[in-house]
């Protein structure tokens, strides 16, 4: 229980979140964007089940925690690369800054 409301909290809002950052990436793309987000959610869930029996049916069990740790290492990578362009500092609107 502890552990869900952990994830819970931490992971809750990640959602919203990654919409927003994308929405003010794209600017007036944002609908194809978004669109597009969807798409990538969706394509993750069946790769990672493609993916995970696959390594299941090659190598077992054990190539499990190596694959998830280099896919991780992936996901930060590509975070800290974006991070200036999806979750730019100051207010989102442009209020406040003289314009």
């Amino acid at each position: 229980m502890i552990g869900v409301t952990i994830w819970g909290l931490t992971f809750g809002g990640a959602a919203t979140l990654l919409q927003t950052a994308l929405a003010d990436a794209a600017g007036d793309g944002a609908d194809v964007a978004l669109s597009m987000n969807v798409v990538a959610w969706n394509s993750a869930i069946a790769g990672g089940g493609l993916l995970g029996g696959s390594l299941l049916d090659i190598w077992g069990a054990a190539s499990l925690p190596w694959a998830v740790t280099a896919l991780a290492a992936t996901g930060f990578l590509i975070a800290w690369k974006a991070r200036s362009h999806g979750f730019r500092s100051g207010h989102r609107l442009g209020h406040g800054n003289g314009k």
